[in-house]
């Protein structure tokens, strides 16, 4: 009988291109994923790699075998997520993942209006720059900033738009003054998100038709570093307002009705058929702030 662990091995030896690397990606030993390797080879009556200095080359048996064994893989995190999905459902409890800005203004305030009347469940925050897949059960309820959202296994709910304005600081006004109009904003020097940011959201990337690209300070890599540069840069950023008009020391410069973005609250379905979750998103969708302000109670 196969043991799934050397199957395990022999996708990570046949993806890494070596039992070293293997290793690593699994935290085993070498010698025992080139061990485990011989031993399946054996069991199989196949020769899976080729063996030189430079590492492991699949052979054609090895292609062959590859495709199997990945659907395997895929049907062991089928099961470790939905396992992990069954042990949420039974203790009550919902992960939810935010960008840093997202889950101080609105999420945070949300999940604790929400626990005052359910008290019995339990929250896990997850504030991240970067998506967490809920597709994969690495959370069960994401807030998402983007003007579309793809994937067809995902559920999702429309917020209120995010306003955006050109902030600076006030000594930056002080001794340079400010863009008071789209039009202005090439004069002056600028901090701008990266480009996977800036393609992802329609604020960032009316504003970005507009600017000098020889004026462009640096890359800041999430809102709260935005705010946080701006208040010591000499340069002038975007900035959600619901983060720019709260943050101490900055102005806002101006702001128009371009300059909004899409926000969506969004559920892989399999966590979306979990009554706990259904009913938080309801909550958070008739609880959002109309205007995309702070959430306050």
């Amino acid at each position: 009988m196969l043991d799934w662990d050397d199957i395990r091995i022999f996708l990570a030896v046949a993806r890494e291109g070596s039992t070293l690397a293997a290793s690593r990606k699994l935290n085993i030993n070498q010698t025992t994923v080139g061990r485990r390797m011989q031993a399946l080879e054996t069991a199989l009556g196949l020769t899976l790699f080729e063996r030189d200095t430079r590492g492991y080359t699949l052979t054609a048996q090895g292609r062959n075998m590859l495709e199997v064994a990945a659907s395997m893989g895929e049907a062991a995190e089928s099961v470790k997520t939905r396992a992990n999905q069954l042990g949420r459902a039974s203790s009550g409890k919902i992960r939810v993942t935010a960008a840093h800005s997202s889950m101080a203004h609105w999420m945070l305030p949300l999940i604790s209006e929400y626990h005052k009347i359910n008290p019995d469940l339990q929250f896990e925050t997850n504030s991240a720059e970067s998506y967490i897949s809920l597709e994969n059960g690495e959370a069960d309820v994401a807030l998402r900033a983007a003007d579309k959202i793809s994937g067809d296994t995902l559920v999702v709910r429309k917020l209120p738009p995010v306003r955006w304005g050109i902030y600076c600081s006030k000594s930056y006004l002080a001794a340079n003054g400010m863009p008071r109009s789209i039009e202005e904003l090439k004069e002056h020097p600028y901090l701008r998100f990266p480009d996977a940011m800036v393609k992802g959201v329609q604020a960032m990337s009316y504003v970005d038709q507009h600017l000098d690209k020889s004026k462009i300070v640096s890359t800041v890599d999430s809102v709260v570093s935005m705010a946080a540069s701006l208040r010591t840069e000499e340069a002038v950023g975007a900035l959600p307002c619901v983060e720019g008009d709260q943050t101490s020391e900055l102005l806002m410069c101006f702001t128009d009705n371009e300059m909004k973005s899409g926000l969506w609250l969004v559920a892989s379905k399999e966590a979306y058929q979990e009554p706990r979750v259904r009913k938080f998103m309801k909550f958070v969708g008739e609880n959002f702030p109309r205007d995309g302000s702070k959430a306050n109670f």
